[in-house]
């Protein structure tokens, strides 16, 4: 965890954007660390900025949530998520899908989440072993302001920098692929 935009999630994010938008989609990529100073408040705080994306910009069709996993063992320690690809390790990507269980409205949950079954099938065959299974919660993450959206863990707190980068690009590849761009 660290404020240096270079060396945490915005840098993920920003690999992200540079690949679709290399791929033809338009991208607004919002920087801010949301979690920051504290991860109490931090999806309040994420609603307050889509909202005001969604005002400006109401052609906006979906909502990517970039966060890193914090995976520890019985020690405390970090665990890390990756799978070798040729002589690299890569990390692992998981898809968070939120849904309508924790009493909050969430109509649109079901499509959100049959979205990110195709994109993890097509993680898996592009890459296989880039997807970990898909969790499903009971929360909703925000994900009722817009269809398909997602939240992704790339990799974790275990993972450098240089495997989670290599894992947004087969997850963006991936997504390119699944909206037929």
């Amino acid at each position: 965890r660290t404020l240096d935009m270079d060396y945490n999630m915005i840098s993920v994010g920003d690999r992200v954007t540079e690949l679709l938008e290399a791929g033809g989609i338009r991208v607004i990529h919002n920087r801010t660390l949301h979690d920051y100073p504290s991860y109490n408040g931090s999806y309040t705080r994420s609603l307050a900025t889509i909202k005001s994306y969604l005002a400006r910009y109401p052609s906006i069709q979906m909502v990517i949530d970039v966060h890193r996993d914090a995976i520890e063992d019985s020690s405390g320690k970090q665990v890390a998520t990756v799978f070798a690809q040729g002589e690299e390790k890569t990390a692992r990507i998981m898809l968070v899908m939120g849904t309508d269980e924790g009493g909050l409205s969430h109509p649109g949950w079901q499509e959100n989440l049959s979205f990110a079954l195709k994109l993890q099938a097509g993680m898996e065959r592009l890459q296989p072993g880039l997807a970990r299974s898909l969790s499903l919660r009971g929360q909703r993450f925000n994900q009722h302001m817009t269809p398909g959206s997602i939240l992704v863990e790339v990799g974790s707190a275990g993972d450098t920098l240089e495997q989670a980068l290599r894992a947004a690009e087969g997850f963006t590849k991936a997504l390119i692929q699944v909206i037929g761009r």
